[in-house]
């Protein structure tokens, strides 16, 4: 498998929310930054994530891949319908560290969470 073909493994993970593909993907001390959920461990983020999730439809835009410093960004349109049937559409860019053995060490996801953050409070007030 090419280093870059990882990106799009990624997206189908995330898509289908399979936690053990989505999981398999990662290093086990991986960790998280979302402007969501904060810093996490990856398992703690992506069961908190599909925890909140009714669906997920993911359009790939573009990858950059820097193979000798391991690094790479995802530029994706992220569909998330959530458990309560709200929808969110919105633009990322995910930024993947990975380690020797081509597993994400470090994910830090980026972009806009205004109406994401009030919809996962509410979301919180609903449990």
């Amino acid at each position: 498998m090419d280093f870059c073909d990882l990106s799009a493994r990624y997206i189908e993970a995330l898509q289908k929310g399979e936690l053990q593909e989505i999981l398999e993907l990662f290093a086990a001390d991986a960790q998280v930054v979302s402007p969501v959920y904060g810093r996490l461990d990856a398992h703690k983020f992506y069961t908190s994530l599909l925890a909140d999730t009714k669906s997920s439809q993911l359009q790939l835009h573009h990858n950059i891949c820097d193979r000798e410093g391991r690094k790479m960004a995802v530029y994706f349109t992220y569909h998330w319908t959530l458990k309560d049937d709200s929808q969110l559409i919105f633009v990322v860019v995910d930024i993947l560290v990975l380690d020797d053995n081509d597993k994400i060490k470090g994910l830090t996801i980026i972009y806009d969470s205004r109406e994401t953050s009030k919809k996962i409070a509410s979301l919180r007030q609903q449990e």
